[in-house]
């Protein structure tokens, strides 16, 4: 596996950009929101940049779902900015407003993506994981994740999740690879049925089993 860092090892901007209107301003309303919400302090030592203190965090009083929740959405919100970031140094906003390296130093320290500790995983921070998972295994990059060698098939990826399911999955999902699918389902929620014979499937689907007496075919004995 390979993993782009996104802005976790820069040191700022190395030039002003021009962004839209107003990019600025929802930037650090994104920071001191996250940092509000999740209980991150700010921590500057002598004249290295400001940077989140992570000893100690998160707090055991702060909600798991709250805490799964936040991180899920700063950690797409960073990969989103860094795009953008990209696109507005190759092309300036016309008509935009200009973000310098100063402005920038206000607050870099907010763009480092954040990991949740397995052990205040929920199912669904555990789910997206193991699903972005499944797409780089794939072949698909995702989350900035990216399979070094041949890509998976779907049978192969599905069995290499299963094997995490045992140490993380905190709600018991089962996640799977539905029959003839390339995607991961969810028994827990009722996302597929299973066949003695073809493993997990969609409901709509099952009526290609040739197993006599299929469960599924017959609505598991309704």
């Amino acid at each position: 596996m390979s993993y782009h860092v996104f802005f976790n090892f820069s040191a700022g901007l190395a030039k002003p950009i021009t962004a839209p209107k107003g990019t600025l301003a929802n930037i650090v309303r994104h920071v001191e929101d996250i940092e509000e919400r999740l209980g991150l302090e700010r921590h500057q030592y002598g004249e290295n940049p400001v940077h989140w203190s992570h000893h100690g965090w998160p707090a055991a009083d702060l909600d798991d779902k709250e805490l799964c929740t936040g991180v899920e959405e700063h950690n797409q919100w960073v990969r989103w900015l860094y795009d953008r970031l990209a696109e507005w140094a190759e092309t300036p906003v016309a008509d935009g407003e200009v973000i310098t390296p100063d402005d920038a130093k206000g607050f870099w320290h907010g763009l480092r993506t954040l990991d949740v500790p397995a052990r205040r995983w929920t199912g669904g921070y555990y789910r997206a994981r193991m699903e972005a998972l499944y797409e780089a295994m794939r072949g698909r990059p995702a989350e900035g994740i990216s399979f070094d060698e041949k890509a998976l098939t779907a049978k192969q990826a599905g069995a290499v999740i299963r094997l995490f399911e045992q140490y993380l999955d905190p709600q018991d999902l089962r996640l799977e690879v539905p029959k003839g699918c390339d995607f991961l389902a969810s028994s827990y929620h009722g996302e597929y049925d299973w066949c003695e014979r073809c493993g997990a499937v969609l409901p709509e689907t099952a009526e290609a089993c040739s197993r006599r007496k299929c469960p599924v075919k017959e609505g598991w004995g309704e």
